[in-house]
C-alpha cells in the first residue's frame, strides 16, 4: 500500500498525538484516542482498554458481524483505505 492511499490514520495509546503530528506532515488525515489529553491537542479522549473490552464482548455475542475495510499497521496506528 502506498501512502497517496490512505485517506485516514486512527492512533492509539502512548505516544499517539507524536504518530498522529508525523502523519498530518505527511498529508494524511490523522486522528489520536488516548486516557490523558495532558497537552490539550488529543483528539479523543477514551479509556481505550475499557472499549477493547466491551468490544470484545460485542464481538462474541455477534461474531458473524465483521465488515469494516481496515488494514492495521501496527499496535499502534490503523489506517482506511
Amino acid at each position: 500500500m502506498e501512502a497517496k492511499q490512505i485517506r485516514k490514520v486512527h492512533c492509539l495509546f502512548e505516544q499517539s498525538g507524536t504518530f498522529k503530528n508525523e502523519f498530518i506532515k505527511l498529508g494524511i488525515s490523522a486522528e489520536d484516542y488516548d486516557i490523558q489529553n495532558n497537552f490539550k491537542q488529543t483528539n479523543h479522549v477514551v479509556d481505550l482498554f475499557r472499549e477493547i473490552e466491551k468490544a470484545y464482548e460485542r464481538r462474541t455475542q455477534n461474531a458473524e458481524r465483521r465488515t469494516q475495510k481496515s488494514v492495521l499497521f501496527s499496535t499502534i496506528c490503523q489506517a482506511t483505505i
